[in-house]
């Protein structure tokens, strides 16, 4: 069979042509490749990224952890499980008294005191084998405490807690310690007890009440002073609220107080408790906001204001007593007769000072008595007209004899005490005063009351005064009788005289 001959393309057998067509596969091949390492950059570029963004997370979270455990109140050290230290924080340095980097490399071993290294030999035997820690001695956690060293210095106990380091595959590559010198914490329980028993003494013999309560108002706690004041044991009172000791016409105003402090640093006011026997109680209160037991809380320093309470009325019925006083005086003194002048003082003394029984005696020497002039009060119907008492008896009687004053603040207990009346006349204390002109006694006051300790100094300082005015007034009023008795008498003698 004849061959048949192909003639080829003129195009391929033309030098340029073919040169052309190769340089444009070539072309074409070189943009897929460049596409291709394009691609391949990206890939990279953002693999890069990750792994710069992976790092940095990573160096961030060292920093975290180095923080933490630099923060740590407690020594921290990470160990190979042959006891080598691979990291510590500052707080082991100094526990164990070397500087930071010392630590690295060394053996724990090295800082246990001479006792305790059988013990932490025995740990890390423990822990040494990874397998059998595995299977046998999964425990996360292991507590103790050991006998330490300072680094060439003294022992010190403390308290380790153990727990393993693990790789990837879960097998255990290290421990990490955490160490407390418990001889800190010895001294600062101690020194914890300490404050709580100063505090506890500073609270419990203070001088004055002092309250704790929530805001709701149920007692936290209350020294013993407090429960003195009211009549209560610890016990029951931190059962009660401020409203089951606080008068029952002012229990409102405690919550008004409360809400009050809640807007104010702190504030005084008065008020009145209520012991558990009924009886009042006049308090000052200090008042302010605090922490305590977790929460806010109502501390109240209360002082008993009985005693100034009863200053304070002492010095307004003084005040009264002067007023009083001296509008008795005028009125007495513009009176002439001497009669008239005592039964007026007596029942202007009885009207104004509420005394129970008020007499005025006259001394009558030459009958070595006393007359009583003027009553007034509830004994008025007792005594019979011109009544009478010896000189020398009871104690108007011993006052009329010696020119002082008696003063009997129970007379159960006055030896110089007489009661004509003893199953009508119910008197408790009694008061006598001498009625002086000039060095001469010529009449007693003296005022009785139903009541122990009816008067006090102030009542003293009145009832002289009083007598004294009583004197003058008799003085002028005698002058004045003389005056008319002897015009009387000139006018009998010579009448033309008389107008």
């Amino acid at each position: 069979m004849p061959t048949q001959t192909v003639n080829p393309s003129p195009a391929l057998t033309d030098p340029a042509t073919a040169q052309a067509l190769f340089n444009a596969e070539a072309l074409a091949e070189l943009q897929h490749e460049v596409a291709h390492l394009r691609t391949a950059v990206e890939v990279l570029q953002r693999q890069n990224a990750e792994l710069v963004t992976i790092r940095q997370a990573f160096e961030a979270e060292r920093r975290r952890y180095r923080e933490m455990i630099e923060s740590s109140p407690d020594g921290y050290v990470l160990t190979t499980l042959g006891g080598i230290i691979i990291e510590a924080n500052r707080v082991a340095a100094a526990l164990l008294g070397v500087r930071q980097d010392f630590l690295t490399s060394k053996a724990l071993l090295l800082f246990a005191e001479d006792e305790s290294r059988a013990q932490l030999d025995a740990m890390l035997a423990q822990w040494h084998d990874a397998e059998q820690a595995q299977h046998s001695w999964r425990q996360p956690l292991v507590r103790g405490q050991i006998q330490l060293r300072v680094y060439r210095g003294a022992p010190f106990p403390a308290e380790y807690t153990i727990s393993p380091t693990r790789d990837e595959h879960d097998r255990i590559v290290g421990l990490r310690w955490t160490l407390r010198d418990l001889s800190e914490s010895a001294r600062t329980e101690q020194a914890l007890r300490e404050r709580d028993y100063h505090y506890r003494t500073l609270f419990e013999n203070a001088g004055d009440a002092i309250f704790i309560h929530n805001l709701t108002g149920r007692f936290l706690e209350v020294n013993r002073v407090a429960c003195e004041f009211l009549g209560y044991s610890r016990e029951e009172l931190l059962r009660l609220t401020p409203t089951d000791v606080t008068a029952p016409e002012l229990v409102a105003k405690v919550p008004v107080i409360i809400a009050q402090l809640q807007h104010e640093d702190h504030i005084f006011f008065e008020m009145t408790l209520q012991r558990r026997n009924g009886t009042r109680l006049p308090m000052e209160l200090n008042s302010r906001i605090i922490e305590y037991a977790g929460g806010p809380a109502v501390l109240s320093i209360a002082r008993d204001i009985t005693e100034r309470k009863r200053g304070e009325e002492a010095l307004a019925r003084w005040a009264m007593q002067l007023a009083l006083l001296s509008d008795v005086g005028r009125q007495i003194a513009a009176i002439l007769g001497v009669q008239q002048v005592l039964e007026r003082a007596a029942q202007l003394v009885h009207d104004n000072f509420g005394y129970h029984h008020v007499a005025l005696f006259i001394v009558d020497r030459a009958h070595g008595e006393l007359e009583m002039k003027a009553i007034a009060g509830e004994f008025v119907n007792l005594f019979p007209p011109n009544h009478r008492v010896p000189l020398k008896q009871g104690m108007v009687g011993w006052v009329s004899e010696h020119g002082r004053r008696l003063l009997a603040d129970d007379v159960s207990h006055e030896a110089h005490y007489v009661n004509f009346y003893p199953d009508l006349i119910p008197t408790r204390s009694e008061l006598s005063v001498p009625i002086r002109i000039g060095d001469q006694t010529v009449g007693v006051l003296d005022v009785q009351s139903p009541a122990v300790n009816a008067f006090d100094e102030n009542d003293v300082k009145v009832m002289e005064t009083l007598a004294d005015q009583i004197a003058i007034a008799m003085a002028n009023a005698q002058l004045y009788e003389e005056a008319q008795e002897a015009r009387k008498v000139t006018g009998k003698l010579n009448p033309n005289r008389v107008r």
